[in-house]
Order: structure tokens, then C-alpha cells, then sequence
């Protein structure tokens, strides 16, 4: 079973986003939303994609979810697919920035 993970967006350019989870910043496409994606917002992240953005009144009450499952981890096969997802990513700073054509 796979869980996305919900980030604050930092900046974005064209189809990429850098996003911040948890203090771990990494590049994701924006190719999979409809919607526009601003510097701020939040959304769900799934292997790079971002699945869905998060609805503003929804991003206090989402995060707050997400931190229980994290803390609660110990042998949780879920909440250690998310860390192992967010451990695993490239830090954005020695990430080299996407050229766009």
C-alpha cells in the first residue's frame, strides 16, 4: 500500500514544483492537476507526482493527520512508506535546477 505525502509548495516552474516536507526539500510535476499550483499551497505528493492540491480549510486538518501517523510509526507499514519515501529524496539544494526549453 502507498501513501502520499502532503508538502508546502515553495516555488514553481513550468510543470515542476519544489516542495517542502517537513523540512525536506524535493522537485515534483505538477503534470497530473487541473488546477493551478501557487507558492504556498499544499499538495499531496505520490512518487514525484503530486496527486492532488489540498483544499485551504482542509491543510491544518490534513497535516494534523499526517503528524499523528508519523508519530505513531513504529512498525506502521504506511506511515514508514511515507518516511522512507521523504528520507530517500534528493535534498533540493544539491538537486540541479530543471532547464526548460
Amino acid at each position: 500500500m502507498c501513501l502520499g505525502a502532503p508538502g508546502q509548495v515553495v516555488s514553481v516552474r513550468g510543470k515542476i514544483a519544489v516542495v517542502d516536507f517537513w523540512g525536506i526539500k524535493k522537485q515534483i510535476r505538477l503534470d497530473n492537476l487541473t488546477e493551478q499550483v501557487l507558492p504556498g499551497d499544499y499538495v499531496i505528493d505520490h512518487q514525484g507526482y503530486a496527486v492532488r492540491k489540498i483544499d485551504d480549510d482542509a491543510v491544518a486538518e490534513t497535516l494534523g493527520m499526517y503528524e499523528v501517523i508519523l508519530c505513531e510509526a513504529g512498525c506502521d507499514p504506511i506511515a514508514t512508506d511515507v518516511v522512507s519515501e521523504l528520507e530517500s529524496a534528493d535534498d533540493i539544494d544539491s538537486v540541479s535546477e530543471p532547464v526548460l526549453v
